[in-house]
């Protein structure tokens, strides 16, 4: 087990003796270039637009007394969103080649580098040759997190930025563009040449493009570092995790497929209709609404780093289901287990209500590469489980040690969700 998997783990004990949150040094949670970085206006780029809204735009506004807040397409543990999206366009349409971020409250890009042919986030990934088209690059800003979750928000950040890259997976798809996770890339090297230190975490990339033969040579960028949080508080847990993960080895390339069966629109539609559920009805689903769901967390990723995650799912409220704990070969114990699941959930009514909990295990030994495709995974259930009718949530709190004891396994648990209706 990744030592920081096990020291970032939940006991009954460890919930109960946390410190509360400091409301005085609570970070921002959008960032923003200077204006000398030029900005283009996304409405001037529509297919990009689209694009852009999907993987990473505002999807709500929620109002309360004194203040609001912003809901986005990717759901994030505590809506404190960590994430950034950074890209590179070369040879889009309408847009000049370079490397962008991404601001999603005023949807528009800032120009922060132009590029050469020879000159590209290419140089810093394992497979160097150019792509013509687009690399996603997805951070996180780690204290947005740890602000308020401490030494587990890694976990968070990690599956947060899953949960962002299976919105860009989704958004390919509605868009009928390629999609690749990326995982095997120069991370220190792309630190210093976004000006990043230590505060912001380079996760992953996605290429959406299509890859020459001629290599990219180097990236000759160098930007100032630019706040994105307001304050800040070093974690040397989180800091020190992260420079244990972010050299995955012995990565094999998978090859993907077809994930959704719903057309372009409805897909769209779920995507910017996605929310968390804060409780369920008890009302069941249909079998073929969970073999549905089953299906799309088993479709292959493609992927440069191919790992292995495990879905267990416990089934509470499925019509023609026996209760009990499902696998990929089917029921390997029945039973009702719904008590049992809230309590493993912090005591969530969450854990218990829904029609299914599923807890994603996983014994690999690339913890970035494993804890990613979680949230990958986790997003398809969020979106096929909006586009048929029923909610869904991510729960990123529950008991490791007795998740594990509960499921028979010696393998790191690394997330859970419920859906239902």
């Amino acid at each position: 087990m990744f030592p920081y998997h096990l020291q970032s783990s939940h006991t009954w004990e460890s919930v109960r003796s946390g410190g509360g949150v400091d409301w005085h040094r609570q970070p921002a949670v959008f960032k923003y270039y200077p204006a000398r970085f030029p900005a283009i206006a996304l409405k001037t780029v529509p297919g990009l637009h689209e694009l852009l809204l999907l993987s990473g735009g505002l999807s709500a506004e929620k109002k309360y007394p004194g203040g609001s807040y912003f809901l986005r397409v990717n759901p994030s543990a505590g809506a404190l969103y960590p994430c950034e999206l950074y890209l590179q366009a070369r040879g889009v349409e309408g847009l000049e080649d370079g490397v962008y971020h991404f601001e999603p409250f005023r949807e528009r890009l800032r120009l922060l580098h132009r590029l050469t042919d020879d000159q590209g986030l290419e140089a810093v990934m394992a497979d160097r040759r150019r792509v013509m088209g687009l690399i996603f690059l997805v951070t996180a800003l780690y204290y947005r997190s740890s602000w308020k979750y401490g030494d587990r928000a890694y976990r968070y950040c990690l599956l947060d930025s899953g949960h962002m890259l299976g919105c860009i997976e989704a958004a390919a798809t509605v868009q009928k563009r390629p999609f690749q996770l990326v995982c095997r890339l120069e991370r220190e090297t792309l630190g210093r040449c976004f000006g990043f230190g230590r505060r912001e975490l380079v996760m992953a990339a996605a290429v959406s493009g299509r890859r020459e033969e001629d290599l990219v040579a180097g990236l000759e960028m160098s930007l100032p570092f630019e706040d994105g949080t307001g304050f800040f508080t070093k974690n040397g847990v989180i800091e020190a995790a992260y420079a244990a993960s972010a050299r995955p080895v012995g990565c094999r390339p998978a090859d993907g497929a077809e994930v959704y069966r719903f057309d372009a629109d409805r897909l769209r539609r779920a995507i910017l209709a996605r929310r968390s559920i804060r409780s369920f009805s008890g009302q069941p689903i249909s079998r073929e609404e969970f073999a549905e769901v089953s299906r799309v967390v088993r479709r292959p990723l493609a992927t440069d780093c191919q790992v292995v995650v495990h879905p267990a799912m416990v089934v509470h409220r499925v019509e023609k289901m026996q209760p009990g704990i499902y696998d990929e070969h089917g029921c390997c114990r029945s039973g009702d287990f719904r008590e049992f699941t809230g309590y493993l959930c912090l005591e969530q009514s969450l854990g218990s209500d829904g029609a299914v909990t599923v807890f994603w295990h996983s014994g690999a030994g690339n913890y970035l590469p494993t804890m990613l495709k979680a949230g990958i995974l986790g997003q398809r259930i969020y979106l096929v489980s909006t586009a048929l009718g029923f909610g869904c949530s991510g729960i990123g709190a529950f008991y490791d040690h007795d998740v594990a004891e509960f499921l028979e396994t010696d393998e790191m648990i690394l997330y859970a969700m419920a859906f239902g209706r």
